[in-house]
């Protein structure tokens, strides 16, 4: 039993490790799989599967990491400074999210107006003095720079914004109601009857109040687009070696293998930058491996000649990048459509 219990703790990460610099040796895992030594290699999907987990996992760490080194930039997160009014401590919020400036905006927005509309006995130079300190301490608050009192309280960086792809197709509305009003409220209010505007504008304003959620499912999207992509580009292959009478699972198993190892290239590099091992130049270095990579293993699992494997190396890139484009973008839109 103690023995059964080892074997499969360690089984696996034994395999897992001896596969992974073999993936390196462009065509060689494919072929000894092919040979009849499966039992020496992880299953191809499994392989996949834990390399793409791992790859994406540090994708999300490594943004995470960007992020905080940015001091709160990014046009999602905050950073926190402190700052001293009157003798009091005050928190100062520093790139605030889009959302949520629109939002304190329309607070200010709705106290000015307000105060306003006050009998004039009312708006005396004293009560003036009193609103406009309360605005200005709100502003250092939440981090609204360059609007230090009531006059000129407000420095919308637009009064409106535009949903739909072109044109007339747009629909504009209002910042101050995207703050206010939900989703469903929006729809109702400009009277909006296209299904895929409510749609569009729904996750439009999902997308501004929480962005990062959305980044982090475009990424998670990545895994069912390369194998998407995998799937495709084994017919291509097939059509391409069709005289060679092999499965179309052969070619499904060559580019799992192939992508593995592109993963597993991408993850050593993102590692490397977070350790300072080098710089973000070694992307450049992992596309140039990855596209001779392509044409080494091509010519030996399929064994043509220099020139065919060119020329058929040349058509399957062709053909690999303009689908990776059209199925990445299409992977966008289910995830902003869906997520």
């Amino acid at each position: 039993m103690l023995r059964k219990l080892w074997d499969t703790t360690f089984h696996l990460e034994g395999k897992f490790l001896r596969t992974c610099w073999q993936l390196f040796i462009p065509g060689r895992v494919t072929l000894e799989f092919f040979k009849g030594k499966q039992e020496r290699y992880p299953h191809p999907l499994r392989m996949f599967a834990i390399v793409m987990f791992l790859f994406l996992f540090m994708v999300n760490y490594t943004m995470k990491t960007l992020n905080e080194e940015e001091n709160g930039e990014d046009w999602w997160s905050d950073s926190e400074t402190t700052v001293v009014v009157n003798e009091d401590s005050i928190v100062t919020q520093n790139a605030m999210p889009t959302f949520e400036r629109w939002k304190s905006q329309a607070i200010l927005y709705d106290i000015q107006h307000d105060y306003f509309k006050l009998p004039p006995s009312w708006q005396t130079p004293e009560t003036h003095e009193v609103v406009d300190s309360l605005l200005s301490n709100f502003n250092r608050r939440n981090g609204l720079a360059g609007a230090p009192g009531l006059p000129d309280t407000l420095s919308m960086d637009t009064d409106t914004t535009s949903f739909g792809l072109f044109g007339n197709d747009q629909i504009r509305i209002s910042t101050f109601d995207i703050a206010r009003y939900t989703p469903d409220e929006i729809i109702s209010r400009y009277k909006i009857k296209d299904w895929w505007m409510k749609i569009f504008i729904r996750q439009s304003l999902k997308a501004y109040k929480d962005p990062e959620a959305l980044v982090h499912s475009y990424v998670g999207s990545l895994t069912w687009t390369i194998l998407a992509l995998i799937t495709f580009m084994s017919g291509v292959l097939a059509l391409l070696y069709w005289r060679r009478q092999r499965y179309y699972v052969e070619h499904f198993i060559f580019l799992l293998h192939y992508h593995t190892g592109l993963m597993l290239s991408l993850l050593i590099a993102l590692i490397g930058i977070e350790l300072n091992f080098w710089s973000e130049w070694v992307f450049a270095a992992v596309f140039v491996w990855a596209t001779y990579s392509c044409y080494r293993a091509l010519r030996r699992y399929y064994g043509q000649s220099r020139g065919k494997t060119i020329l058929k190396w040349v058509i399957f890139g062709f053909v690999y990048y303009f689908s990776f484009i059209l199925l990445f973008v299409l992977g966008l839109i289910v995830v902003f459509a869906i997520y």
